[in-house]
């Protein structure tokens, strides 16, 4: 009983200080490097769960999303020898209350929801039952995403590819 506590905690930790580092640190590449170890630790209590499957998944898929966001980190963030822009106060203290209200809006849903239970029959909730799922009935809003990410990167490209050979702002004339 000790070490499933214990488990429990090393993931949930990992997970919330990943969380912080993904949103504290100001060089964008440690944040990305934040978030791959929150998503370390939501995968590990995913395990504790007993949902191998949806570990497997998280990491499967954050693996291409944190490359993706590597790629947008190098392409969109400004030079590292360039001034860092001062953080709002007023708009970090925003974000802060915002969160902390979704995450109260989250506690009560999930602690109003209602479970089924294990006992009565088994539960569809196999790899092979949401392979089935994602492959008949989900299978067009896949490829939709599938598609709206890479029209995204696309278009992220573009811009940062505009906004890099842009030429600078003549200087007003004087009368």
């Amino acid at each position: 009983m000790i070490w499933g506590r214990l488990t429990f905690w090393i993931a949930a930790s990992t997970t919330l200080l990943g969380a912080v580092l993904a949103v504290g640190l100001r060089n964008i590449f440690h944040n990305i490097l934040g978030f791959a170890l929150a998503v370390v630790g939501v995968a590990g209590l995913f395990l504790i769960l007993g949902s191998d499957f949806l570990a497997a998944v998280l990491i499967l898929v954050y693996v291409g999303a944190l490359a993706i966001a590597m790629v947008y980190a190098v392409m969109l963030s400004q030079p590292l020898d360039a001034p860092p822009r001062p953080r709002s106060a007023a708009k970090a203290l925003a974000a802060v209350a915002l969160a902390l209200l979704v995450a109260a809006v989250l506690w009560l849903v999930v602690g109003q929801a209602r479970f089924p239970a294990r006992g009565g029959g088994p539960l569809q909730s196999s790899a092979l039952w949401a392979g089935y799922r994602f492959l008949s009935d989900y299978v067009v809003a896949c490829e939709l995403i599938s598609v709206l990410l890479v029209v995204a990167m696309i278009g992220a490209v573009m811009v940062a590819k505009r906004a890099r050979s842009a030429p600078p702002p003549a200087p007003p004339e004087a009368p």
